[in-house]
Formats: C-alpha cells, structure tokens, sequence
C-alpha cells in the first residue's frame, strides 16, 4: 500500500453516524446503530482530508471502557526498525501475515487494535519518475474500515501521551492487482466486534483470519491527478477523474520540449518502490526513510 488515503466526510458529526449505522448486530446481542462515544480533541480536530499521509493525525475507532471511541491518533509508528545501528522511523504499514507473530507488532495486535475509518486509499503504478495515481474507493459508496494498531507514545517534551497508528496490509484483491500487489486490510462491519476485542477478541487465530483481501467488487478504480503526489495538496479536485492520456506520463520528446522552453523547474521526487511520502520541495516535512513502506 502507497502511504496516501482519503476521508472526505464533510463533518465529524456526520462520520461519526456513518461509522454508527455501518455496525451491525453482534453475537451479544447489542443493536445496530449503537452510540460511539468520542475523545473531544477528535472533532476538533477533524476536518475533510483527500491527502492524508503519514504524520497526520487521524481518527481511529478503538475499544474504550466497554464500549467503542473515537480517539485522534498520529499515524506512524516510530523505532528503530531497520536494525544493524539504524536511526528511528516512522513506520505507516505492517504486513498482515508476520503482525500476530512479529516482536514489533506482537503486543499491540494481542492487545491495541483499531480500525482506521477512510473513504478511499491510492496507489500509484507506471515507471520510475513518472507513476500515475489511481483512487479505490467503496463500489457502493460509504466508508471503509481499514485494520490497524495503535500504541501510546509520550511527547518527549511535554510528557503528555497521545496514539499513534499503523494501517495493516494484505494481498492485493483482483480489484487492486492491476495496479499494486498489496492493499490495506478492509474489515466488513460484521468483524468489527471481533477485531476490537469486543467479542471473543482474545481468540488471536480467529482474530488473525480476519486479515484477508477484500472480495471481488469491493472497490473501485478511478485514475486521477499527478497533483496527489504531494502531499501539500489537499482539496476535493484530487479525486476528479482524468481521461487515460492525460494521466499518462509525457514521452520523451514532449518532454525535451518543455525542458528546452520553460522556466527551471524543482527536481523531481525520487523514485522508489512507491512515490515517496513526502513531497520536500513542498515543504511538507521530514521524509519517512527510503524502503519502509514499499511493499508492506
């Protein structure tokens, strides 16, 4: 999964009662449609997003005193995941198959799991310094509940303890294969109870099988604007379809065109596995390190 998705609820209140009718009855017999309780700093911070990448704060819905919350969390994991001596960074994914197991992740999927609510999520597919951005979305309209896991982090100079998330990944369905070969976990409304803890959440194995692709037809595929690429654009105009050509890098000669005419331009982002995360040039903030999220 590329490190870039959407949610583009016009308000707090309304995703709040898209997440409530979304819900269905569970085996405790609760009713559909059940309150979820909300963290205030949540809806003040909420605000329709069509470009959200790691080091965002974001809504995540987790299990709180017997019930369900809204919680803002900032997305990434931070550590020093690489190993051999290297320096801490952030982490936006976890691959599914390893995360029960792995000792990163071990104790947050035993024991802070989440679910990231989101409408939408890229990928991006083409060559090296020319990739195309392709917006999935629900095929039938409303949210996704992408599986996640969260942990406390202390604010070294504050000391106040916030959340941060990290989204799980999976195999790519037939929907995404096209484009990438990996996707994030979607959970239908039904697995919600079970992937909080709500339910029998301390049987780990049933729990696990819930980290699967989404069915066939779950998504759709809709090619957009270069502009998402980075991140200091953010406005309803990045989900707007383009036609194919348009999307489509220039060919060389179109290209030499433009060079031998107009103004020097910033370089390029660098080309990796995936677009980067961070457009620099923007100004958006520090790059997560080259690798990390790729292929998770």
């Amino acid at each position: 999964m590329c490190a870039r998705f959407t949610l583009a609820v016009p308000d707090f209140a309304a995703l709040v009662a898209m997440l409530e009718a979304s819900f269905k009855s569970s085996a405790d017999g609760r009713p559909p449609g059940r309150a979820l309780g909300a963290d205030p700093r949540a809806a003040a911070l909420y605000r329709p997003r069509y470009n959200i990448a790691p080091s965002t704060v974001h809504p995540v819905l987790r299990a709180e005193d017997g019930g369900r919350a809204l919680a803002p969390a900032l997305w990434g994991f931070t550590g020093r995941f690489g190993g051999g001596g290297a320096g801490t960074s952030l982490l936006a994914n976890a691959r599914a198959e390893s995360a029960r197991t792995k000792p990163t992740f071990r104790g947050a999927f035993a024991a802070r799991r989440c679910v990231v609510p989101a409408d939408g999520f890229y990928e991006w597919t083409g060559p090296k310094g020319a990739r195309r951005p392709t917006w999935f979305h629900p095929a039938s309209g409303g949210l996704l509940r992408m599986a996640g896991l969260y942990q406390p982090a202390k604010d070294p100079e504050t000391g106040q303890v916030d959340l941060r998330f990290l989204i799980l990944t999976t195999a790519a369905s037939p929907d995404v294969a096209p484009v990438h070969d990996r996707m994030p976990v979607l959970l239908e409304p039904g697995d919600v109870d079970l992937w909080l803890g709500e339910g029998g959440g301390e049987d780990l194995e049933r729990v696990e099988a819930l980290l699967r692709p989404a069915p066939p037809g779950t998504l759709a595929a809709r090619a957009v604007s270069t502009r998402v690429n980075s991140v200091g654009h953010d406005d309803p105009a990045l989900l707007e379809e383009v036609a194919a050509q348009a999307a489509a890098p220039e060919n060389a000669a179109s290209k030499a065109a433009a060079l031998r005419t107009a103004a020097p331009k910033a370089a390029a982002p660098k080309a990796g596995g995936t677009l980067p995360l961070f457009d620099l040039d923007a100004g958006a903030g520090p790059a997560v390190p080259s690798g990390r999220t790729s292929r998770r």
